[in-house]
């Protein structure tokens, strides 16, 4: 079992405790978690007493509430790590082609993509895997719309414009 899975039923009880365990920090949250629940550190054993003690609950809310602004803290710290990530990622890319280029052919896969699902006919046997794979194709073409149109990219533009 993974922090990932503890942190739905951890979350049920304690929301924001529940979404650390689930983030990238989640085995230190856990550690913490299993010390105040007296058990080993493991997603196992903190599922076990969850189930197996009537005080697990009440010790969990205890436990968030008691370290809430620590585990807001660290959440902020994680997303503020991702977006300076992603804002790092853009500046070492600013002057490379491939990100437009990746874009573009994305652009295009989804025209093709879309005449084919509209004017081909697909096979019964393969339906469900050119939906799947049309899907994940759309996903990621607005990931990478959203690199040069997020909010990110358009307060650059603005402070870039500002100077």
């Amino acid at each position: 079992m993974s922090w990932k899975k503890i942190s739905k039923i951890v979350g049920k009880a304690a929301p924001l405790l529940g979404t650390a365990l689930g983030g990238p920090a989640g085995g230190t949250i856990g550690t913490m978690l299993a010390g105040a629940l007296g058990v080993e550190e493991t997603p196992e054993a903190i599922e076990h007493a969850i189930k197996n003690d009537p005080d697990a609950l009440v010790k969990l809310k205890q436990f968030e509430y008691d370290n809430e602004r620590d585990i807001r803290k660290h959440a902020f710290e994680v997303l503020n790590a991702e977006l300076l990530d992603k804002q790092n990622a853009r500046a070492h890319h600013k002057h490379n082609p491939m990100p437009a280029i990746i874009c573009v052919s994305l652009t295009g896969l989804i025209a093709l993509g879309t005449w084919l699902l509209f004017d081909v006919g697909i096979p019964d046997n393969n339906r469900e895997i050119a939906y799947l794979l049309f899907g994940t194709m759309l996903a990621k073409w607005g990931d990478s719309i959203a690199y040069w149109v997020g909010t990110t990219r358009s307060s650059q533009e603005k402070t870039r414009l500002m100077k």
